[in-house]
């Protein structure tokens, strides 16, 4: 309340110090009894003025060195718990989101390559149907190496070190369809589309591990 009431700078505190040395050089140098008596009640006055407000001063530096150490500590305080936790969760959520994205592109190109038509099909129709399947083939194959690759790169979570696993499972089934869907186009003297069918049934496995994470993690 003091502090509220009386607010004083330290040029204003310097300043009355200053009056009260005037007034001692005054006070010495005044001639009579009556004048040296009010010279020196002046001096007094001015002396315990200059001492209670460089008192309040002193104390409200006080006040602000203590409150900015305080706050200083807090913020250490904080600095040593608070980063850690929120790094973690970022780093888990970001794992749980790249984890959904894959899963569902790699359930989208297992159902590609499960509904590829058979090889015989595929002879049948031409040479147009043949390159435009092998283009698909190839397609699908990129993609798979690409979801394959992008997992090998993802940093698991302690606890989804489990469901890692078997999406790294899923996606190298996944592979080995989209390499074999492909590879068919190369085998000239293949006729009943066995590398076709290999596809199938890695594109199935890939298909059924997905599942299997997608119950254990209620996704």
């Amino acid at each position: 309340m003091a502090n509220n009431l009386f607010s004083i700078d330290l040029v204003q505190v310097a300043i009355l110090w200053s009056i009260a040395a005037l007034s001692v050089i005054c006070s010495i140098n005044a001639n009579g009894f009556f004048r040296q008596l009010v010279s020196w009640l002046i001096v007094i006055a001015l002396i315990v003025a200059a001492s209670f407000f460089s008192y309040l001063k002193l104390e409200s530096i006080r006040q602000e060195i203590g409150f900015k150490e305080f706050a200083q500590d807090t913020t250490g305080a904080n600095r040593d718990t608070t980063p850690v936790n929120t790094v973690d969760e970022f780093a888990t959520a970001n794992y749980i989101f790249a984890e959904k994205q894959l899963m569902e592109s790699i359930a989208a190109v297992s159902d590609s390559i499960l509904s590829f038509p058979k090889w015989q099909e595929i002879n049948s129709q031409g040479i147009e149907k043949r390159e435009y399947y092998e283009s698909k083939a190839l397609f699908l194959r990129n993609n798979s190496m690409n979801f394959y690759r992008q997992i090998r790169k993802l940093s698991p979570p302690s606890e989804k070190k489990q469901s890692y696993d078997l999406l790294l499972a899923a996606a190298d089934n996944l592979r080995l369809a989209g390499y074999e869907i492909h590879r068919q186009f190369g085998l000239e003297a293949d006729t009943l589309g066995e590398s076709v069918n290999k596809a199938r049934e890695s594109a199935s496995l890939a298909k059924l591990v997905v599942s299997t994470i997608t119950s254990k993690e209620g996704l």
